[in-house]
């Protein structure tokens, strides 16, 4: 019977991150497709599937990108498909692409993402009609009143606050920690900085009460690729320890934020519980983690939804660190989109850091003989999720 675990990550890739307005969208995206088949090492004649979008270009790219894809490598797929869970859809691919290489419907699949072309930013150099794109992607009947995606986010920090006594200290934590794990990262835009305090996240300046600026992600460009193949294929190639996964699962709550049974509980718990009941392991099992965090308050919720801690602990499960490097629950190790990178289908990232800590190649940011790390996307104002579990092989 075909199995998830079938199915290995066999190589990995990420262009620099940062401003990357003086190069094209293809040339960033094509870089990170050939550099993580170099890191799998495979070429474009092995590939038989792809996941997403084609490279930005003329004619129907957009509406079929089997097909360009077909085009630019110079020959016909056997798999296309795509994702739609918001900023996760490409890392929302490995689920796909694991299930397609299990059941025999292609033996190699390409995931890419890339931003590049542009003054940095989801609309150009417009500002205010980058704060409008986001705010339509939140509520279609809101925006029109003034709302913003931080905005969005804000509400559901207050409502946790509100109901479980959770503490702007306690979301500045998990900023903290992520930081210290970018001045780590080579490749983080916001390493360089150095480390912040919370008194630093507390003083920055407020974008929507209670969140601050350094309680919110960054906007900045750059792309990466995830290359699967199957799992013996993998072994026999020698690059890298395989990265299987054993557990899959989605969580696809609502559309409009006013439909949401309540707003400090999403979808999250169903996809948790799918993908660690299909993996057959234990919470506290997991080594390291890698949650969506758009904003810090993101990351909490997570965490209580993926069952990490009950409803309402997430606050006093973060104090201390908990989530830095050599803490409880080592999370967003890269600096995830706080302090690293939040590019293109950002989520990508996530799981790239997950599969450099389970092949031991994360430096000085990896977290000791990790074995088994969990993977958890979503999109939009929490309004689709995915869950992972994913093992050293």
């Amino acid at each position: 019977m075909a199995a998830l675990q079938d199915a290995a990550i066999a190589g990995v890739a990420m262009s620099q991150q940062g401003d990357l307005s003086d190069r094209t969208q293809a040339s960033v995206y094509w870089e990170c497709v050939l550099a993580a088949l170099d890191d799998a090492g495979l070429t474009l004649a092995d590939v038989d599937g792809w996941i997403g979008p084609a490279p930005e270009g003329p004619g129907l790219r957009g509406t079929l990108p089997g097909g360009a894809i077909a085009d630019d490598i110079g020959h016909p797929l056997r798999f296309h498909a795509t994702s739609a869970i918001g900023a996760s859809s490409q890392s929302a691919g490995v689920g796909l692409a694991a299930m397609a290489i299990a059941h025999g419907m292609a033996e190699v699949v390409v995931i890419p993402t890339a931003s590049a072309g542009r003054a940095a930013g989801y609309a150009g150099s417009d500002r205010a009609a980058a704060v409008e794109y986001m705010a339509r992607l939140g509520s279609p009947y809101e925006y029109l009143w003034g709302t913003t995606r931080v905005a969005d986010y804000a509400v559901l920090a207050r409502r946790h606050m509100h109901l479980y006594g959770t503490t702007e200290e306690q979301l500045a934590e998990i900023a903290v920690a992520e930081r210290y794990g970018a001045t780590l990262n080579p490749l983080a835009v916001m390493g360089p900085r150095g480390e912040i305090t919370i008194d630093d996240v507390m003083s920055s300046r407020m974008m929507a009460d209670p969140l601050k600026l350094l309680d919110c992600c960054i906007i900045n460009q750059g792309g990466g690729c995830i290359v699967m193949a199957r799992t013996s294929r993998v072994e026999e190639l020698g690059r890298h320890r395989p990265v299987v996964l054993l557990g899959w699962g989605e969580g696809h709550g609502y559309l409009d934020p006013n439909r949401a049974p309540e707003l400090t509980s999403f979808a999250g718990r169903l996809a948790a519980d799918t993908a660690f009941g299909l993996a057959g392991v234990r919470r506290d099992e997991i080594d390291v983690a890698g949650v969506s965090d758009h904003f810090t308050i993101n990351v909490l919720i997570e965490l209580e939804d993926a069952g990490f801690c009950e409803k309402g602990e997430g606050g006093a499960f973060v104090e201390g660190q908990a989530l830095r490097i050599g803490g409880r629950l080592p999370t967003n190790t890269d600096g995830g989109f706080l302090s690293s990178s939040h590019a293109a289908s950002c989520g990508l990232y996530t799981m790239i850091e997950l599969v450099r800590q389970l092949r031991h190649e994360a430096g000085p940011r990896q977290v000791a003989d990790a074995q088994l790390a969990y993977a958890h996307g979503v999109g939009g104002v929490s309004h689709t999720q995915y869950a992972a579990v994913l093992a050293r092989a």
